[in-house]
């Protein structure tokens, strides 16, 4: 019982009330990631219209996109460590603060910015953005008890979901109707605003493991590399999700606007397509908070092949129904394999290590991800639009089913529910150990 309530009031809950209602800092803190994610999805669409707009092609879309993953792989493990070692909600608000301040200054100064200086936009505000993800998801934990973790990742990510097609269908309704400033002008306001609304959340930093001294930021870093090399599921799982990005994410996304002028009539249904696939989350999201799978990883896994129709849909391409469907589909299976995953590694870590360990899954998922965007404009010279996009689709298959040949994979980690009248070990597994 003890435990029961210390773990109520460490999230600021009303004892008794199994309700995400009875915690309102977890609530705030939604609340500014929510408004962040509508920047986050109104800037690269506005810059990809941009500069389809100014003459540009699939290339010079694919430096702006990959412009903000390279700056999430430099970054990413920088954060990690900063959001176990100071106040989680400090960072979110220096981070948006940041992004806010970036995106004004460039609103500003856009009519003489060349096209080849937006990928260093998209860095930076990048580079706001990882510092920014360890600290949101290592500070769920912390904000609601265990038997709400589930309920409250998918309400995280149902609000990034929603806003990411109130942000994609601003992005281009703003760039047709009065132009991208507009549209940076926006984003930099979201950014603001959620940076209000942590700005007195109430937080610590987290404490060393129990007879440890602070570690050097080095050190830091190695101990998070060790705590996510003794989970080989957890390994297992970061790369499959590095190579759907690499070859799946990269190709669509890339050639989503060129395809849409080419064979959809134009803009519009760029910004339709964007929006289906965060609309088609939602449902997944309401499935995930309330449906415990006894093998998440399995269920993960073979949905996310279905991920593969994304650039398969492109390839042809199917026509503009057909594909709205099919990345409504994808939004649907990466969102509900998100949920699974963000609760496993919340719950299979400590939290001296989690902001590490968030911040090695995102940095190992984009890995390859700035590589994936520069390759597809030679690709499509050498293979085609259509064997570009037919080959990242049979990747993103072949890899989710070979996953699931790793030990660990179809629970995430998760010990099996023992029988009751099963001998107890003689003593548990430690902290952190495989399998535990």
């Amino acid at each position: 019982m003890s435990a029961q309530k210390s773990a109520e009031e460490r999230a600021g809950a009303e004892p008794g009330r199994d309700s995400l209602r009875a915690h309102p800092r977890f609530l705030r803190v939604w609340a500014g990631q929510a408004s962040g994610a509508v920047g986050d999805q109104l800037l690269p669409v506005a810059l990809s219209l941009y500069i389809l707009h100014r003459g540009g092609g699939a290339g010079e879309v694919g430096l702006v996109l990959g412009g903000r993953a390279v700056s999430l792989v430099v970054c990413l493990l920088a954060g990690g460590v900063l959001a176990d070692r100071m106040r989680r909600t400090r960072i979110l608000f220096a981070a948006d603060l940041f992004r806010a301040g970036i995106l004004l200054l460039a609103a500003l100064v856009l009519p003489v910015v060349p096209l080849a200086a937006l990928p260093l936009l998209t860095t930076l505000t990048g580079a706001g953005e990882a510092l920014s993800r360890p600290a949101a998801r290592s500070l769920v934990p912390t904000l609601l008890p265990d038997s709400l973790l589930e309920r409250g990742n998918a309400l995280v990510a149902g609000a990034h979901r929603s806003s990411a097609v109130l942000g994609a269908l601003s992005g281009v309704s703003l760039v047709a109707l009065v132009g991208v400033r507009p549209a940076l002008f926006l984003a930099s306001l979201v950014f603001a605003l959620g940076a209000l609304t942590v700005l007195r959340v109430p937080d610590r930093a987290p404490a060393p493991a129990a007879g440890q001294d602070r570690r050097s930021v080095l050190a830091e870093a190695a101990y998070g590399l060790r705590a996510v090399r003794g989970q080989p599921w957890a390994m297992a799982v970061m790369a499959t999700v590095c190579l759907h990005l690499f070859a799946g994410s990269a190709t669509a996304l890339t050639l989503l606007p060129v395809v849409s002028r080419q064979h959809f009539g134009g803009d519009v249904a760029y910004g339709v397509v964007l929006s289906a696939m965060a609309i088609g989350a939602l449902p997944a999201l309401a499935l995930a908070g309330r449906w415990r799978p006894r093998l998440p990883g399995t269920v993960s896994m073979l949905i996310l092949t279905l991920y593969g129709l994304v650039p398969l849909s492109l390839a042809a391409p199917f026509p503009l129904p057909w594909v709205i469907v099919c990345f409504a589909l994808g939004g649907f299976v990466v969102e509900l394999y998100f949920v699974y995953w963000a609760t496993a590694l919340q719950r299979a870590f400590p939290s001296d290590a989690l902001g590490k360990v968030f911040a090695l899954d995102q940095l190992s998922a984009y890995a390859l991800l700035p590589l994936g965007y520069a390759l597809v404009g030679p690709m499509v010279s050498t293979a085609g639009t259509t064997g570009t996009l037919v080959g990242g689709g049979l990747v993103v298959v072949a890899s989710s089913l070979l996953c699931l040949a790793v030990p660990g994979v179809a629970r995430l980690g998760a010990q099996p529910e023992k029988d009751s009248s099963a001998v107890a070990p003689e003593a548990p597994l430690p902290a952190g150990s495989p399998g535990a």
